[in-house]
Order: C-alpha cells, then structure tokens, then sequence
C-alpha cells in the first residue's frame, strides 16, 4: 500500500510540475479561459487557441454595463506566421457610410476603402490592405495611444486605446506561433 501511495505521490508532484512549467510561455503568466492561452501585458489582452489563432487586443469597458466591453482594438495571427490583421469593434450602433480615422502620434490613417466589416451589418471592421496593415502593426509597436474616430448613430464619435504592453504583447503572440514555448 505504500508503495501505491508513493507511486500516486509521485505521479501527482511530476503532474503539478508540468503545470507549474506550462503556466510559464514565452517569458510571460498565462492562464487558460475560453479554451485558450492568455497573458496579460499591461493593457493588452494575448491569447492564443489551439488551433494557432492568435490575438492581442485591447478592450475598453462599457460603462453602461449592459455589455464586457464598449470599444476593441484587435491585432491576430489567424495561424503562425501568417500576416497580421487589424480590426476594430464597437458596441454603438454605427451606420454603414461615414469616414473613419485611426490614427496614433505622427500616423494619420484614413483607411477608406481599406476598412471593410468582418460580415454584413456587424461593427465590426478589419483593415483590409496587408501593406496599411504592417504599416499600422508597426506604429502600435512605437506608440503609447492610438484614436479610432467613427460614425456612430448620434453622430461622429472617438475613442482612444491604450497601447501600454501591445510590443510585448505581439512579441509573445509571434512567440508562440513559432512554437518557442520556453
């Protein structure tokens, strides 16, 4: 009986040793929610699935509370090494015509044509041109604030996204998706 005991014991310290070293992923502590690996860095939300999506974003909460959150800057991988996407969300009705501007200090972006819905009547949109994306993912790397002004229902609206911890964030995203989990 002892010996099945220490045999248990031992199984159990080599487990919890696997999950100890497991919580630690590229340089950063994660937790899994939703199915997914998350790391917080600052303001900036990391998580990857095991399907090798990966997304960093950054959400400001709704201050009515009827939804988790009111605006969202999302920058993802949808698998390793593919290029990445920018999009943004908003829970404010928003009309389907009207300019939207991002911008982050010294890069005005009027993205035009280039910032489509993900899907019909969703506000939802993603940038779609792969150079103004590079160009975008770059000044969310230098900056410390990025604006997003948009058409809302009542009428032209702004919001404004930390970036605090989006660097270190991309980094662990890129990190993973090349599969260094040290």
């Amino acid at each position: 009986m002892s010996r099945l005991l220490a045999a248990t014991a031992t199984a159990v310290l080599l487990l919890s040793a696997g999950a100890v070293q497991a919580a630690d992923r590229c340089g950063a502590v994660t937790h899994m929610r939703f199915g997914e690996t998350r790391a917080y860095f600052n303001d900036a939300l990391a998580a990857c699935r095991p399907d090798g999506y990966c997304s960093v974003v950054v959400a400001l909460p709704n201050p009515s509370g009827q939804a988790a959150w009111r605006h969202q800057l999302r920058v993802a991988r949808p698998s390793p090494g593919a290029d990445y996407q920018v999009e943004l969300a908003a829970t404010d009705p928003m009309p389907v015509a009207g300019a939207m501007r991002f911008t982050t200090p010294g890069q005005t972006v009027d993205p035009g044509p280039w910032l489509v819905p993900t899907s019909p009547g969703s506000n939802e949109f993603r940038v779609s041109d792969p150079i103004l994306t590079r160009s975008l993912v770059s000044g969310l790397r230098r900056q410390r604030i990025a604006r997003w002004n948009y058409p809302s229902a009542e009428g032209p609206a702004e919001t404004y996204f930390s970036l605090r911890g989006m660097t270190a964030a991309l980094d662990w995203i890129d990190c993973r998706g090349a599969g260094d989990q040290t």
